[in-house]
């Protein structure tokens, strides 16, 4: 208490225990409270006696004080130090009346549900930390500095301040000067020669910080435990804690806690030990499966679990209930397989999980005839679900491990731990015996983690994908224009099938098509990429599995490069977009095609034509016209089979020499139903907005012929054609913007008759530039 009296301050100070105590006071002027309270000077009180008669009540009395307003230390915070106390000083010893403690009994505890809020800071992580840091010459030094400095009036605050200080002290610094036979000092001294359990010295904590505590005895499930181990007597023995708080009993396990993990080292690996929390106020439908007591209410379940349960259950660490996941399918270890086997766990749908497993077999194996048995299952994780596909080519027992990572790309060591542990017992083996699974990149199915960064979405529920009719379909959609590209794969064939996926864009949708090349199982992955970006890297975004069961007969592609078909990343950078082919596989029972497509902004294309088998090339075979803000290409193929044809453009704006790709085909032509005639070659200014109605090719010529000419050239001062170096300009019609004229061309005896469209743009009529030329 403070009483101000003019110029002097009277301060009252009770003390609650024997010890001593630092008692800083701070002061402002009145005329100056806004720049807040300043340290004046501090006392060192010594507290080695208290009146008895003096009770808790009066105790309470002096502590009811009105905190006033002004009382604000508004330019200061007080560093909290550790009191420093007399080693003669006697901490009380919690006395338990046990008739008065309440049973244990089953709670109602969903298994997904969260650990209750304990009110646990950083503040008081840091204090744990530094406490852990010094040594100590008695236990009741240790006892006051860790707990009764803090004045903590909250019992599970003050079990987890113990609890976390256990777990993480190392026993080596407990050089205690005095330790006496039954002494505290005792107890937690024997850590370090185990003479002591940490359930024993959790006890001894509780007792004198005023909690209560008791020790339970039972067996428990460590690191080198494997699905279906039996308990021999006195193997696996352990000993925890259950720690009564708000009049409930919490179990509290300060050994696994300490979870040890290998580091390497210069002399080799060392065992080190990180903190794990999940040991504190575990859920008892949670401890289940690690902790089983003698005495069965202590599992504190309705119904009770038996020992032959506890030991068939699944092997389930601390990081499969920190990341919130449960069983859905197998809730014991052992799974009996006759053919395949499905495992299906759950996680919360707010979170995003990277997933992996493993498979060894009986015999420490990790492979089958040169090919790993992780490939004989499939991981599926989506909306909260996890699916496993199991189907083994041999019979035996299988140890299947999963791993487990949140998706969490600012915590520096967040690698994949284990979750769960199963053994699978494959009984028979399909017949014919499975293929494994496709060589896809990644082991997890269906869309990954990419796949909503990038913010994409899809109607498809499951990784796989049945053909119907031999053919698959879906979507994704997008927040903006992205670039995909795809790769199909199958274990039977080595090489990728290039052309039997396509994918075309309207908008923000994308609708991919897959064509089985035959029956069986493919894997499709898809990548993307941003083209707003500067990267050139596509991320895997999914991949799933393709099922042809149908008998079909689809026309054999031939082998190509992947990526190669489909649009191009420059195509959505520059506003370019199909109106005619948006798949870029072609099957056509006719030589010409006319390919369209649309802009947004002035462009010029070009393009190369190849056979694919021999890549013989027939780019005289396209002629490009261009008109407003839509490029039509003419295509007319000298013969049937395949060919490979390659569309690429830049900005008219753009000087530089290169021209990007945007988008290539594969054009599979049946039949010839037009005569093939090459086409004119096309200089740079004739794809720079030009178009020509007529004519599109002449034919070779054996007589006279006049040929009408009528073509539309931008910005073209004068028009002529000159054959043979004979000059016949062309009449502009100012109203439809089309130069026309008629031709004269005669044959020759030399045979060879050259035709040349030329055009003057600038007010130099002397200079002309070639724009098309014709080779009879």
């Amino acid at each position: 208490e403070i009483e101000d009296n003019d110029t002097k301050s009277f301060l009252t100070v009770t003390l609650p225990y024997a010890g001593e105590y630092g008692l800083e006071i701070y002061g402002c002027l009145p005329s100056r409270k806004t720049a807040g309270y300043h340290h004046v000077c501090q006392y060192l009180i010594s507290c080695s006696w208290r009146d008895e008669n003096f009770t808790h009540e009066d105790l309470e009395k002096y502590l009811e004080t009105t905190e006033t307003e002004d009382a604000v230390f508004e330019n200061k915070e007080l560093e909290i130090k550790p009191a420093i106390y007399s080693d003669s000083c006697q901490l009380p010893v919690l006395k338990i009346d046990e008739s008065s403690l309440p049973e244990p009994a089953p709670r109602p505890l969903d298994l997904m549900q969260a650990s209750p809020s304990i009110g646990w800071s950083l503040e008081l992580e840091d204090h744990v930390k530094s406490v852990c840091d010094r040594t100590y010459r008695s236990f009741d030094t240790l006892l006051r500095d860790l707990v009764f400095s803090r004045n903590i009036q909250n019992d599970t605050v003050k079990a987890r301040i113990l609890f976390q200080w256990l777990a993480t002290m190392k026993p080596q610094n407990l050089t205690f000067d005095s330790v006496d036979i039954g002494s505290p000092e005792e107890t937690l001294r024997g850590l370090q020669t185990q003479r002591t359990t940490y359930a024993m010295a959790y006890n001894t904590l509780c007792k004198y910080s005023g909690l209560v505590s008791k020790i339970i005895f039972g067996v428990a499930k460590g690191m080198d435990y494997k699905p279906g181990n039996t308990f021999t007597p006195g193997s696996n023995h352990h000993t925890w804690n259950a720690v009564l708080l708000n009049g409930v009993w919490e179990l509290v396990d300060t050994r696994f806690a300490k979870r040890p993990v290998l580091a390497g080292a210069t002399g080799g690996p060392s065992m080190q030990y990180e903190f794990d929390d999940h040991f504190f106020m575990t859920n008892p439908q949670k401890f289940i499966y690690t902790h089983f007591p003698d005495e069965s209410k202590w599992q504190m379940l309705d119904p009770l679990v038996t020992m032959e349960t506890f030991c068939n259950m699944p092997v389930m660490t601390p990081h499969f209930f920190a990341l919130g996941m449960d069983l859905l399918s197998h809730k014991l270890a052992y799974v009996h397989s006759t053919g395949k086997s499905i495992i299906e766990l759950k996680y919360p749908k707010s979170k995003r999980l990277h997933l992996t497993f493993s498979v060894i077999s009986d015999n420490g194996t990790e492979e089958y005839e040169g090919v790993k048995l992780v490939r004989y299952a499939m991981l599926e994780a989506n909306a909260g679900k996890v699916t496993f596909r199991l189907r083994f080519p041999v019979k035996g027992k299988y140890t299947f491990i999963v791993y487990a990572k949140e998706d969490n790309p600012n915590k520096s060591d967040n690698v994949f731990a284990q979750v769960c542990e199963y053994i699978i017992e494959q009984e028979d083996v399909l017949v014919p015996k499975p293929f494994p699974y496709p060589p896809c990149a990644y082991q997890s199915w269906g869309p990954g983690i990419a796949f909503y960064q990038f913010n994409l979405f899809t109607d498809t529920v499951s990784a796989v994908i049945k053909t119907k009719k031999g053919v698959a379909k879906f979507e994704i959609m997008s927040s903006k224009p992205m670039q995909f590209r795809t790769r199909l794969v199958q274990h039977q064939e080595t090489s990728e099938f290039e052309g039997y996926v396509t994918h075309k864009i309207q908008g923000n949708l994308t609708m991919f098509t897959i064509t089985a090349p035959s029956q069986g199982e493919f894997g499709l992955e898809i990548y993307a990429k941003d083209p707003d970006t500067e990267s050139k890297k596509m991320r895997h975004v999914a991949q799933y599995l393709i099922l042809c069961e149908e008998e079909i007969h689809t026309v054999q592609l031939p082998k190509l490069p992947s990526g190669l078909l489909g649009l191009q990343p420059m195509l959505v950078k520059y506003g370019v977009s199909t109106i005619t082919h948006s798949d870029p596989v072609i099957h056509t029972d006719t030589n010409y095609l006319e390919i369209r497509f649309g802009t947004s902004q002035n462009m010029r294309f070009t393009t190369s034509l190849f056979e694919t088998e021999t890549q013989a090339e027939y780019s005289e075979y396209v002629f490009i016209q261009s008109e407003m803000n839509v490029i039509t290409l003419l295509v007319c193929l000298p013969k049937t089979g395949f060919f490979t044809f390659c569309v690429h453009g830049n900005l008219l704006t753009d000087n530089s020499q290169q021209i990007p790709g945007l988008f290539n085909y594969l054009i599979h032509c049946n039949e010839m139903k037009v005569d093939a005639i090459p086409y004119p070659k096309q200089y740079g200014f004739w794809k720079e907005g030009c178009s020509m109605m007529k004519p599109l090719a002449i034919k070779p010529v054996l007589e006279t012929t006049v040929v009408p000419f009528k073509v539309r050239i931008p910005r073209a001062t004068i028009v002529a054609v000159v054959v043979d170096n004979d000059w016949t300009p062309l009449v502009l019609h100012p109203d439809s913007g089309v130069w026309e004229g008629d031709i004269h061309i005669e044959p020759t005896s030399q045979g060879g008759i050259k035709v040349v469209l030329v055009a003057s743009f600038g007010d130099d009529q002397s200079k002309y530039a070639t724009l098309l030329e014709y080779k009879l």
